[in-house]
């Protein structure tokens, strides 16, 4: 699947060394950027409790108030003002760098073709860790654990492909006589069959 381009091609040899340079860092701000948004809504989205996981999320927590009578709003504001919106882009940004170092940690940048999978199976990892540590952390319930975990898996799996993924790279087309004999044994069952 190739995207559309909407710039013509640029011939790379007319590129200088330092403008190659700032633009590797100009598309490095932008997906840092882009992650730390990522980050921020998908915790409004995970733990808000105007959507109805986090609205059961917010009700198995382990806190003082009875909040089993109190409407969604009144949920909200009082996630709120436990945590503003200051402290929730600190929080994001703090996830996305430690997104980071933990795929600079799994060799991510020192070589190339490492795949979705990899990042799969580390997003997998970490969810289940995160997961079985939160109950032991904060003494929760098992419903809580199993939302913690989605959060952390879906939010590093998310994160760590917008910081990873590769537009320009295009996958191997497939030779005419590759796709010519495909639909012949393509016929060839539907004869059969």
């Amino acid at each position: 699947m190739a995207f559309p381009r909407i710039l013509e091609p640029e011939d790379e040899s007319i590129l200088s060394p330092f403008e190659i340079k700032v633009r590797h860092l100009l598309s490095l701000i932008f997906r840092f950027i882009l992650a730390v948004f990522t980050a921020s809504h998908l915790f409004d989205f995970m733990f808000s409790s105007i959507w109805m996981h986090g609205y059961v999320w917010t009700l198995n927590l382990p806190i003082d108030l009875d909040m089993t009578d109190k409407p969604a709003g009144a949920l909200v504001r009082h996630q709120l003002d436990n945590m503003d919106n200051f402290e929730r882009t600190v929080q994001a940004v703090l996830i996305v760098l430690a997104v980071v170092m933990l795929l600079l940690a799994q060799g991510f940048t020192s070589r190339p073709g490492k795949t979705t999978w990899q990042l799969f199976k580390i997003s997998s990892i970490v969810g289940l860790i995160c997961g079985f540590l939160r109950p032991v952390q904060l003494q929760q319930r098992f419903f809580s654990s199993l939302h913690e975990g989605f959060y952390c898996y879906f939010l590093f799996f998310t994160i760590s492909f917008i910081l990873t993924v590769r537009f320009d790279e295009k996958l191997p087309k497939k030779g005419v006589s590759e796709v010519v004999e495909v639909s012949k044994e393509a016929e060839k069952e539907k004869k059969d069959n």
